[in-house]
């Protein structure tokens, strides 16, 4: 794993960070395209309102380093579409992104101890995320992030890799 960067923290998306939170999504999906990665994520594909709305319930998160916009993560307490009706014993991590200038510098491996941190303190057991099961590199990722491969599960648009991580 790589070392923190400096100057590096989590803080709640505000409503007006709307348009930070959906270009560092869109710089991650044209990124993922231009790579030939396997993604669903679409360049302006994401939704303004639903992230407002996850934004207005403190569920959209932010990873700056020295104060600069480098990543941005979405963390729930349920998660039904994914992993069904499950006790309240976990978080969800969804979304996590960190724009291509900041990879490979320990951002996204931060913004993932930091959710751990907050679920943890929840008094949540696991820390939960789900992947496209064909994408190799990044289920290595969560991998040597300390997560456990779960299963497969079908959805509406790819077959997810599901993964969690005792606290």
């Amino acid at each position: 794993m790589t070392v923190a960067p400096a100057g590096f923290r989590v803080t709640p998306a505000e409503p007006l960070e709307i348009d930070t939170v959906l270009g560092i999504l869109d710089e991650a999906a044209s990124w993922l395209r231009e790579s030939r990665m396997p993604t669903v994520w679409k360049l302006g594909g994401f939704s303004r309102q639903t992230f407002l709305d996850q934004i207005s319930r403190g569920e959209v998160f932010i990873g700056l380093v020295e104060d600069k916009p480098a990543g941005t993560f979405v963390l729930q307490w349920s998660d039904v579409l994914w992993w069904g009706e499950r006790p309240p014993d976990a978080g969800y991590v969804h979304k996590l992104a960190i724009r291509p200038s900041y990879a490979g510098q320990g951002v996204g491996v931060e913004m993932l101890g930091w959710a751990e941190a907050r679920t943890r303190s929840m008094g949540r057991r696991f820390l939960r995320l789900n992947c496209m099961a064909e994408d190799r590199k990044i289920r290595d990722y969560y991998e040597s992030a300390g997560f456990s491969y779960v299963k497969d599960v079908k959805g509406p648009l790819a077959t997810a890799s599901l993964y969690e991580k005792e606290l």
